[in-house]
């Protein structure tokens, strides 16, 4: 990479901060980042001086730059002429001597500052590598994310989703979108589609799992909205009950699961750790750590109940599940809570219960399934019957009845906001048909019920036509509760074609479905949603 920039392409890194880059001039760009650390340093620098000179008043720059600025790096159109001959360019922000003065004494301070890794990266840095042996630990001390503006903000119930954009057989690029205003932001160069996605409780830090092009194995990754850094926190078997991303309230922690799959030396995955596990991402740090060394830990939820440091609810696979609560730092283990037969709890919104999984479970294939007896359960009030007694649940469908044992293998489930909407979907049941025509359960159906009138029934589906090749890939509830916004994986249109996903919301009271994104052909893979706190 020698054009306009040498080994070292600062002139490159420049120009990007304008949006006066190829395609091809930032493919290379994103390569060279992800293995310089100097250049990471300098792309700091440069973006902490933009931000610095922000704040001197002088010309005005167009009302509309930062909206231009964005789409234009993320869509590649931009004039050919360099930015520094643009009259519409940044140039005016610095047209004065002081000004300028202001600038050199940024970059000087700014470069020399022990900066972290800045850029998406392809592999854990070294701080990762470190957490890789088990041994990093949280730290204990009060912490919180640092709250710079996002560049893409989401006001209080406003849609955003994850769009991936390339043609065949090319690098497919990841963006945010803000539904409302249609700003978007880039999210790296990724070889699968997001899959999973979660918002932050802030609003400035989105996690998601995108799929790691034909290898069977998924990738979880962090962008921040305020500064555009990418964290690439692990690579794992696409296995059933791993796609939870789960944040602390304070937004410090992500807690999500990987499971152990070798790619090679090459693949920009690490060394794999044997079975199944839990991580952690420390926000303020940019660190990871193993949370478990079991082998067959899931992160479950962190309990809404507690109170210090976080308390996570770590689920064990076994013929009999168990789940246990400890808090981040590993010191503490609650032991009031501390059911069997209890797996992946999911806590409502308010905290006061929890959609859990029950029965038999087998390893097949490197994935954890139920064989005998899974269904998702509600459970009781907490606060009425207290946290250690309330784990004998309430079937989630109140009209299946499985024979001999048989139910779901597998399957996902979401709360509403007020905590009394709830939502299922891809459940691979392997029971018998509970229905006339056979079709009930079916994993292609979304249900959508109120535990305050009846859960889940056959009547709960969704009114959503799908092709019958089609997958659901994620669903999401809005803020407002009338609506769920579905990820639909539409079948391959043929080799090498890039994949496609539709996001539509979906009226839960019946009425017109609306597409969003789109609007090319092939399509693009549009979702999964998140909606601003």
């Amino acid at each position: 990479m020698t054009a306009r920039g040498g080994s070292h392409p600062d002139e490159l890194i420049s120009a990007s901060l304008a949006g006066d880059l190829t395609d091809a001039e930032r493919t290379g760009l994103d390569a060279h980042l992800a293995g310089c650390e100097s250049c990471r340093a300098t792309l700091a620098a440069f973006t902490a001086e933009r931000r610095l000179v922000s704040g001197i008043r002088t010309a005005d720059p167009p009302s509309d730059l930062s909206a231009r600025v964005r789409n234009g790096i993320d869509a590649g159109r931009f004039p050919s002429s360099p930015w520094w001959r643009r009259p519409d360019s940044v140039v005016p922000l610095i047209a004065s001597a002081a000004v300028f003065a202001a600038v050199v004494l940024a970059v000087t301070f700014f470069t020399n500052l022990r900066l972290g890794p800045v850029g998406q990266t392809s592999s854990p840095g070294a701080s990762a590598s470190a957490a890789t042996s088990g041994s990093g630990v949280p730290s204990t001390a009060p912490s919180v994310v640092p709250t710079p503006a996002p560049l893409v903000a989401l006001g209080p119930g406003q849609l955003g989703y994850l769009s991936l954009n390339g043609g065949p057989l090319e690098a497919a690029r990841l963006t945010f979108v803000a539904d409302a205003t249609g700003a978007s932001f880039p999210a790296g160069t990724v070889s699968g589609p997001p899959l999973a996605a979660s918002l932050s409780p802030g609003g400035r830090l989105l996690a998601y799992i995108t799929r790691k092009g034909q290898t069977g194995a998924n990738e979880v990754w962090v962008l921040s909205l305020a500064d555009g850094k990418v964290w690439h926190l692990g690579c794992s078997r696409a296995a059933s009950f791993t796609d939870r991303l789960l944040w602390s309230s304070t937004s410090r922690y992500l807690a999500y699961t990987l499971v152990g799959i070798d790619l090679g030396p090459s693949s920009g995955c690490e060394a794999p750790t044997n079975g199944t596990d839990v991580w952690l991402f420390d926000a303020t740090t940019g660190e990871r750590s193993r949370f478990t060394t079991a082998g067959n830990a899931f992160a479950a939820d962190f309990y809404p109940r507690s109170a210090g440091l976080p308390v996570l609810a770590v689920s064990y696979a076994a013929s009999e599940p168990r789940t246990d609560f400890r808090s981040v730092d590993r010191s503490t283990v609650v032991d009031a809570i501390m059911p069997t037969n209890v797996f992946m709890p999911l806590f409502s919104p308010d905290g006061n219960r929890a959609i859990f999984w029950s029965g038999s479970m087998t390893l097949n294939g490197g994935s954890w399934h139920f064989s005998l007896g899974g269904m998702p359960q509600l459970s009781g009030d907490f606060r009425s019957t207290g946290p250690a007694s309330p784990w004998v649940g309430t079937p989630l469908f109140t009209d299946l009845v499985p024979v001999g044992g048989e139910a779901f293998a597998s399957g996902a489930v979401a709360w509403g906001p007020d905590s009394n909407l709830v939502a299922f979907w891809n459940g691979a049941w392997t029971g018998a048909p509970q229905s006339a025509d056979g079709a009930y359960p079916s994993q292609q159906g979304i249900y959508v019920g109120r535990i305050s009138t009846g859960m889940l029934t056959v009547a709960s589906r969704l009114q959503l036509t799908m092709d019958p090749a089609a997958r659901v890939m994620d669903v999401t509830l809005t803020p407002d509760g009338t609506a769920a916004a579905v990820t639909i994986g539409l079948p391959s249109a043929g080799i090498g074609d890039p994949p496609s996903a539709n996001l539509q919301i979906v009226p839960l009271a019946g009425g017109s479905t609306r597409t969003i994104g789109g609007g090319v052909k092939p399509p693009p893979w549009d979702g999964p949603a998140v909606f601003g706190r």
